[in-house]
C-alpha cells in the first residue's frame, strides 16, 4: 500500500502552462467518462476514489503533442489513485503543479509535488495517489523518439528533482513549450522544428538527468551480427543523400541502413570518423552551397538553409561559415 497523499498548503507552481490551458481535452463529471478520455492520448488505466466520491467534483485534462513530445495537466478534483498496469511505449514524467502525490515507479515510492516528481520507464507498474487539490503535469516522451536522438536505449533515474542545478534548462526548454503559443504553433505546421524540439529536450533531460545505458540490449541483436559494417555506412549514406531536407533521426537512418542505432553509429565511426548527423549536416550544407551559389535574384538565405533541412538559420550560419570559409549570403552575393 502506498502512504496516504499529504494535503499541504499550495506552494507556487513551477509555471502556468498557458498553451495548456487553451488546449482543454475534456471537463467532466463521470469518473467513467474521465478515464476514458485519458487513455486516447495515454493508455489505459484504473481510477478509484479515496474517499467519498464529492459531489460537483469535475475532472479535466489539457494536452498538447508536439513531435513525439506529448505535454498534459491532468486535475480530478478529488483525491484520486491511479493505477497504470504498465506503462506503454514511451517515457512518463510527472510532478505536480498544486498539490501532491505518492507515487510508485520502476519499484520506487516517490513523492511528488511542486518541487520534486518521477519518471516511469516504459513497460514499467505506475501507481499513484493524488490529493484533493492535485494537478498533475505530465510528460510523455516516445521510446523510439528519445532513442532516435541519444543513439541508445536508455532508462532515466525515477526521481525527478526540480531544484537540481543541473535540471533547470530542461525546465526552461519545458516551460518555453508550455507557454509559447507561437512556438507550438511554428513546431506543429512544421516537422524540422518539431523534430529540433524534440532533440533538445531530450539532450537537456539527458544533462541534467541520471541515466542508465541500455545499448547492450541494442548490439546484442540477429541483426548486429549479420550486417557487415562497411555495407551499413554505404546504405546509410545512401538513405541520406535521398532524403536529406527531411527531419531524419538517427533511428531513421539505422532503420534505412537495417542495423540497430548504436551498431551505425561504431560503423561510422570506424570507417568515416564521424557520426551519421554529422554525415548528414554536411551532405546539406554541401546542397545549400550549391544552390546559394546557382541562386536566382531575389532568393533568400533562410529559404534555402530550410529546403536543405536546416531549422535554425543561426546555427546553419555558423556550420557554413566554418565548413566553407564565408557566410551564406557572401556566397549568395557572388552568383553572378
Amino acid at each position: 500500500m502506498l502512504p496516504a497523499p499529504h494535503t499541504r498548503p499550495s506552494a507556487q507552481p513551477v509555471f502556468e502552462p498557458g498553451v495548456l490551458r487553451a488546449n482543454r481535452l475534456f471537463e467532466s463529471r463521470d469518473l467513467d467518462d474521465t478515464r476514458e478520455r485519458i487513455s486516447r492520448v495515454m493508455q489505459p488505466h484504473e481510477l478509484r476514489p479515496l474517499a467519498r466520491p464529492q459531489a460537483g467534483a469535475r475532472s479535466h485534462m489539457d494536452f498538447v503533442r508536439i513531435g513525439g513530445i506529448g505535454l498534459g495537466t491532468i486535475d480530478f478534483g478529488e483525491a484520486m489513485r491511479v493505477d497504470v498496469d504498465h506503462v506503454e511505449d514511451y517515457h512518463l514524467l510527472m510532478f505536480c503543479l498544486r498539490g501532491s502525490a505518492q507515487a510508485q515507479a520502476n519499484g520506487r515510492t516517490i513523492l511528488a509535488d511542486t518541487h520534486q516528481g518521477m519518471v516511469c520507464a516504459p513497460g514499467h507498474a505506475f501507481v499513484a495517489d493524488l490529493s484533493p487539490d492535485c494537478e498533475q503535469f505530465v510528460v510523455r516522451l516516445d521510446r523510439r523518439m528519445v532513442e532516435a536522438h541519444c543513439g541508445r536505449a536508455i532508462t532515466f533515474d525515477s526521481a525527478l528533482d526540480l531544484r537540481n542545478a543541473k535540471l533547470q534548462a530542461w525546465i526552461d526548454q519545458l516551460r518555453v513549450l508550455a507557454t509559447s503559443t507561437t512556438l507550438v504553433d511554428a513546431a506543429q505546421r512544421n516537422p524540422v522544428i518539431a523534430t529540433e524540439l524534440e532533440r533538445l529536450l531530450v539532450l537537456l533531460l539527458l544533462e541534467g538527468q541520471t541515466w542508465t545505458d541500455d545499448a547492450p540490449l541494442l548490439r546484442n541483436t540477429d541483426t548486429t551480427r549479420r550486417a557487415p559494417a562497411a555495407g551499413c555506412v554505404r546504405r546509410a549514406e545512401s538513405f541520406i543523400e535521398s532524403h536529406a531536407e527531411e527531419p531524419l533521426r538517427l533511428a531513421d537512418i539505422a532503420e534505412a541502413a537495417g542495423v540497430p542505432a548504436r551498431t551505425l553509429l561504431d560503423a561510422f565511426k570506424r570507417f568515416r570518423e564521424i557520426s551519421p548527423m554529422q554525415h548528414l549536416r554536411d551532405v546539406r550544407l554541401d546542397r545549400a552551397h550549391a544552390l546559394l551559389r546557382d541562386a536566382r535574384p531575389g532568393t533568400r538565405v533562410a529559404s534555402i538553409a530550410l529546403d536543405c533541412g536546416f531549422a535554425h538559420l543561426g546555427r546553419f550560419s555558423q556550420a557554413y561559415q566554418q565548413r566553407f570559409g564565408e557566410a551564406p549570403s557572401a556566397t549568395l552575393g557572388l552568383r553572378d
